[in-house]
């Protein structure tokens, strides 16, 4: 007899994925707000805080990128619960394993096609 595949709670996994979405827009609109008036930001001949919150900056644009990455999977992963196709890989349409689904609950792709 073979078993039952390991299921995952949909219910839960909607509650986790709309709490990291809200994090992450927090995280982002945190990092999307303007420097304050006045803060001098700049790169001069001596390192100084202008430079160093100008350095500061820069590495704040690289974590907004990859934070809005992070929000276009959970929104993925919302739109797939709500379609009902959560679980099914956008690639090739297999099945995404539950243990895959609870570590990452995001994936919207299997092993086989996220490692292309």
């Amino acid at each position: 007899m073979v078993p039952e595949p390991e299921q995952v709670d949909l219910a839960e996994v909607e509650a986790d994925l709309r709490a990291r979405l809200g994090e992450v827009r927090a995280r982002l609109a945190a990092l999307k707000a303007p420097p304050e008036r006045g803060s001098g930001i700049g790169f001069g001949k001596r390192i100084g805080d202008g430079t160093t919150e100008a350095i500061g900056r820069l590495t704040d644009v690289g974590v907004a990128d990859r934070l809005e990455a992070i929000e276009a999977r959970l929104q993925r992963a919302l739109a797939k619960l709500a379609e009902g196709s959560y679980g099914v890989c956008d690639e090739c349409g297999a099945r995404i394993p539950a243990g895959r689904l609870r570590s990452v609950p995001e994936s919207a792709l299997c092993v086989s096609c996220a490692g292309r």
